[in-house]
């Protein structure tokens, strides 16, 4: 020790025997902490006092002036990668109604989403949007914390009306994972949650929660779905039969894409493809099953049509009420790329090359004759029900799946439910009887035009 600190703790220990002495040292230490709390508990006070204005200028930003009442929210669901919302505001008038809004804000950022909205019976009720696969786009939101409330704006008013969102639903809330982009993902949480302002009210409020993850084993960003399989072989013709075929090019389809950094999973390979059958897609481990288990944002399903001679081409077949830009860019690389050309079939079409086949009116009429037949409750089929099992049974309730066990020749699809669906795309790769040779010849160029169509959309 240092010669003064050393003097200076002998001259206190010396004069510490003194009575006065030691009073007055006594005194010193006192004051001296009783200086230091002073000091400490300003700091502490300053230091809350700052983080209040903080917490209530991110309140300020982040709710503004709400109502009391909140929007009742019916339905949500994801998409491929969209978010998609419906719900009800009471109490309004259709003669006051102007327009609505959902509004996404953060701390750093703010964005507005167009509803469709109508007023019946003084009850404004509401969409994110028109489309299945378009609405808030998860993929597009940076790593934040979010929230969605409702805008309302009124004839007899200058200043909006905003609304928080309550869930009145049965569906839980969603966690989902973005698409693979230069190896990394994001985990977002979708929470209908209550948030306790520094008044300490609670706000019953939708959360999205964007953080950077590692995707779970379990996780994909699409699935394969190679038809057919098993007992099951498809169609046939010159010794070909379609339950290979399919399989071939999902293969070569999973490495273009695995290529171009996306996970990719097989409804069916080498190893459970005996199982497959014409009846068993909904059971545990079925096609629907293990798709729906993978949580992908995207399912591509390859098939080969029947026909007669008179047919031929290329037919992708996508869900109603979407958006077909991915369908048509598919549709269009593969006319580019490989010998095959458009379908000439004009059944369902859309535009060439794509397809939207949904039940109609005699459809729905022999569905429910056979329920009769069969004596079980028809299903709720509608000239908005997806045709393709495949397109439909994987979306949920987005593609209006019903596959509920009631017809007991197929089990029930424990996904039907579900407000997490799959974008699917089923494509006829031409007609057996008149194509089979181009898409033997060119099952490389099938996998390579749909891989870069994918990659495009994703880009």
């Amino acid at each position: 020790m240092p010669k003064k600190p050393k003097k200076i703790l002998k001259n206190i220990l010396k004069n510490f025997k003194n009575r006065y002495f030691r009073r007055r040292f006594i005194l010193f230490i006192f004051c001296a902490i009783f200086l230091i709390a002073i000091l400490y508990g300003g700091f502490k006070i300053a230091s809350n006092l700052s983080a209040n204005a903080a917490r209530r200028e991110y309140e300020n930003k982040i709710f503004g002036t709400l109502q009391e009442k909140s929007a009742e929210i019916t339905e949500f669901y994801t998409y491929g990668t969209h978010f998609q919302i419906s719900g009800t505001l009471d109490a309004i008038s259709a003669d006051n109604f102007e327009n609505a809004k959902l509004v996404l804000v953060s701390e750093n950022t703010e964005k507005e989403f167009a509803i469709e909205g109508n007023v019946q019976d003084n009850k404004l009720m509401f969409s994110s949007a028109g489309l299945i696969n378009s609405g808030i786009n998860l993929d597009e939101l940076g790593i934040d914390t979010y929230y969605l409330k409702l805008r309302l704006k009124l004839n007899n008013s200058t200043e909006p009306k905003y609304y928080t969102l309550v869930n009145s639903s049965s569906y839980p809330n969603i966690e989902y994972y973005t698409v693979t982009k230069n190896g990394k993902n994001n985990k977002v949480k979708i929470d209908f949650t209550e948030y306790q302002t520094i008044e300490e009210k609670n706000l019953s409020c939708l959360k999205i929660q964007v953080e950077e993850a590692t995707l779970p084993d379990n996780v994909y960003d699409i699935v394969i779905d190679a038809g057919h399989g098993g007992k099951d072989s498809g169609v046939k013709a010159g010794g070909y039969e379609e339950k290979n075929i399919t399989l071939d090019i999902s293969k070569i389809l999973k490495t273009e894409l695995e290529q171009r950094g996306y996970k990719v999973k097989l409804t069916r390979d080498d190893e459970n493809t005996e199982d497959f059958t014409a009846t068993n897609m909904y059971d545990e481990n079925g096609r629907i099953d293990i798709a729906c288990k993978s949580e992908a944002k995207l399912m591509i399903s390859l098939h080969i049509n029947d026909g007669s001679s008179k047919m031929s081409g290329l037919e992708v077949y996508a869900p109603c009420k979407s958006d077909l830009t991915l369908a048509r860019t598919m549709a269009n690389k593969l006319i580019e790329n490989t010998y095959i050309e458009f379908s000439n079939n004009t059944s369902f079409k859309e535009t060439d090359g794509v397809y939207v086949k949904n039940f109609n009116a005699n459809m729905i009429k022999d569905a429910e004759e056979t329920a009769k037949e069969k004596n079980y409750e028809p299903y709720p089929l509608t000239e908005d029900t997806p045709y393709l099992y495949t397109i439909r049974e994987v979306g949920g309730i987005a593609t209006n799946a019903y596959v509920d066990g009631r017809n007991t020749a197929y089990a029930k699809n424990v996904h039907y439910n579900s407000n997490q669906g799959i974008e699917c795309y089923q494509i006829e790769m031409g007609y057996i009887d008149t194509d089979l040779q181009k898409i033997i010849e060119e099952e490389e160029g099938y996998a390579y035009s749909i891989a870069e169509a994918i990659a495009e959309a994703w880009k």
